[in-house]
């Protein structure tokens, strides 16, 4: 093992001295600031959000996580490892030779320390709003040298989602329907006002029962959702059989909760409510069409 990684190391070498930077200067999720001594040509992508907008921009990718689905063009490349940091392969990575790796914030903390002992640079990727997500897009799009596609590709999602908050803004705030976002069960997890999750409840005309709750997945009780009586559950469907109506109705006192009560559950694609790239545009949509049909045809 010590002798492969001595050799991915001597691989990583050729790439030059990632100090020496020219790029402009970014600055990712987590603060650090960031610039390459040329644009990236061989990225490794640790999330599904930081994938698809890799994808989207036309880098190239040499790696992705088994999460990362989507696009299809995604399936035809190496796999480096599941979701969290131990589940990923340093040899692997090493063998591809990345002149940049796109992590996912904390949770990759462990693998990027590893990565800048071998001089390979990584730009966290964690946005908790749609200007987040936007940054994020410029900020790969001038890492990879494809800066002109990245403005694009952001103009074009806030674009869109702007579109959906003009039409919902015809309602009055005493239309707007109050919406449970259920991000996990046990514990009983909500997204907190600091998540894109949030912003798109909100942006597609919903009103976030717990929009007063700072940070990012806060823990709720089942009481306080009753005694908030949403008209509306929501989650992705990667948690769906979780707030399918019969799960919902079989808890104690939701069947009170006008959204239990009156069928108002909807569970939508993982895909575009769970994953920060330009698709959050399509779930704002998709929050705002069920919310609101007639405003949509």
């Amino acid at each position: 093992m010590r002798k492969t990684l001595s050799v991915a190391f001597a691989l990583v070498c050729l790439l030059g001295a990632v100090s020496a930077q020219t790029t402009p200067g970014v600055v990712d999720s987590l603060g650090k600031p960031l610039s390459l001594f040329k644009p990236a040509s061989r990225v490794i992508s640790l999330g599904p959000g930081s994938t698809e907008v890799l994808f989207a921009i036309g880098a190239k990718v040499v790696g992705v996580t088994s999460y990362c689905v989507y696009p299809p063009e995604a399936l035809k490349v190496e796999r480096i490892g599941g979701f969290s940091a131990d589940s990923m392969s340093l040899e692997k990575i090493l063998s591809l030779r990345p002149d940049l790796v796109v992590d996912s914030g904390a949770i990759h903390t462990g693998l990027t320390k590893a990565l800048a002992n071998y001089g390979i640079p990584h730009y966290s990727y964690d946005p908790g709003s749609f200007e987040d997500i936007a940054r994020g897009i410029r900020n790969l799009g001038t890492l990879t040298g494809r800066s002109e596609q990245a403005d694009v590709v952001a103009a074009t999602m806030l674009n869109r989602i702007d579109e959906v908050k003009r039409r919902v803004g015809t309602l009055g705030e005493e239309k707007r329907k109050s919406v449970f976002w259920e991000v996990y069960n046990e514990p009983l997890m909500t997204c907190g006002s600091a998540t894109f999750q949030h912003a798109i409840v909100e942006a597609g005309g919903g009103r976030d029962i717990f929009a007063d709750l700072p940070g990012s997945w806060p823990m709720v009780s089942n009481e306080e959702v009753i005694k908030r009586a949403p008209e509306v559950i929501m989650g992705a469907d990667d948690h769906g059989d979780n707030i399918s109506l019969q799960a919902l109705r079989a808890r104690p006192g939701w069947s009170l909760i006008p959204a239990v009560k009156n069928g108002k559950v909807i569970i939508l694609p993982t895909g575009i409510v769970s994953n920060p790239g330009p698709r959050v545009a399509e779930g704002v949509r998709a929050v705002a069409e069920a919310l609101y049909p007639e405003l949509f045809r």
